[in-house]
């Protein structure tokens, strides 16, 4: 089935299409909430909460072409929904403009897998996990993350410092003790 054929069906409630749409999705939006969430229990939980609303809100998608991007804007909403009324976004005290963070071994991040990167950032503290992955993941701007969230842009932008500083240190300290071991 298309994407076309999968979206005309779930608008006429045909379970084949709802249950196709379901599997078809259901591997790459549930690691998109895996992501945002600290277990695998909230991710399920927050990814059936998302697949109920796109079923709900599937007849506002106006171009079945864009049905991948429009579900993936869905589960990220529905993702930060979840994690705004777990998280306290105020911890992290501003910093100064000139603090950039700088990766000054990204050859190290390329030759991890995505899994291995991932296991990483949701080590990460909620607040810095969350601006992490919005920011670097899914494209948000910090104006965007600061508007979501109702912090200030200041506050989006030293979270994103924050994760960036603790995941170079968990990289490098992974490193040399892969280095350990390898010698």
């Amino acid at each position: 089935m298309t994407d076309r054929e999968i979206y005309e069906g779930c608008l006429r409630k045909d379970p084949k299409a709802q249950a196709t749409l379901y599997q078809r999705y259901k591997g790459r939006f549930f690691g998109v909430c895996r992501r945002y969430t600290r277990c695998r229990e909230e991710a399920e939980d927050v990814f059936q909460d998302a697949f109920v609303k796109v079923f709900l809100n599937l007849h506002e998608l106006r171009q079945p072409d864009q049905l991948s991007f429009w579900i993936h804007r869905v589960v990220v909403n529905v993702c930060i929904d979840f994690t705004k009324k777990q998280v306290n976004l105020t911890d992290i005290n501003e910093l100064p403009e000139q603090y950039q963070p700088n990766w000054e071994n990204e050859s190290i991040i390329s030759q991890m897998s995505n899994a291995e990167l991932m296991l990483l950032v949701n080590e990460l503290p909620d607040g810095a996990r969350m601006v992490f992955n919005m920011y670097v993941i899914d494209g948000y701007t910090h104006v965007e993350i600061a508007k979501i969230l109702s912090i200030s842009e200041g506050t989006s932008k030293s979270q994103l410092f924050f994760a960036k500083k603790l995941l170079k240190e968990k990289i490098e300290k992974q490193h040399l003790f892969s280095d350990f071991v390898n010698r």
